[in-house]
């Protein structure tokens, strides 16, 4: 990334060698700690939310299947007003439950409309 690779670029690689029916398994705290600031290992250095959504798109459009997910580390806060770590474990999650649902629409229709 820092010698001129653009994250799509970094990206292809690591989609290629994935089989073609994927398990996700999101660990929270591999994004950049201030997404998720209570969980227990913050990754300084760690993906923005917004290149974690961009893989995962792109995994699908790939024709990977995406058969199952898993998210993990969503720690809430001490303090009820902090729904920090909670928004983007929600956020997260609506983009697996999305892209695993166009998985399944494609499969059962049999048709491939994806952008």
């Amino acid at each position: 990334m820092f010698l001129g690779a653009n994250w799509s670029d970094v990206c292809k690689p690591v989609i290629d060698d994935l089989p073609d029916k994927v398990y996700v398994s999101f660990d929270i705290d591999g994004l950049q700690p201030y997404l998720c600031p209570n969980t227990g290992t913050p990754v300084p250095g760690g993906l923005s939310f917004e290149m974690a959504a961009f893989l995962i798109r792109q995994i699908v459009l790939a024709g990977k299947e995406i058969i199952g997910f898993y998210l993990c580390e969503v720690s809430p806060g001490n303090n009820p007003d902090d729904e920090w770590d909670a928004n983007a474990g929600a956020r997260m999650l609506y983009n697996l439950i999305n892209r695993t649902g166009v998985n399944r629409r494609k499969l059962l229709s049999g048709k491939w409309k994806f952008s």
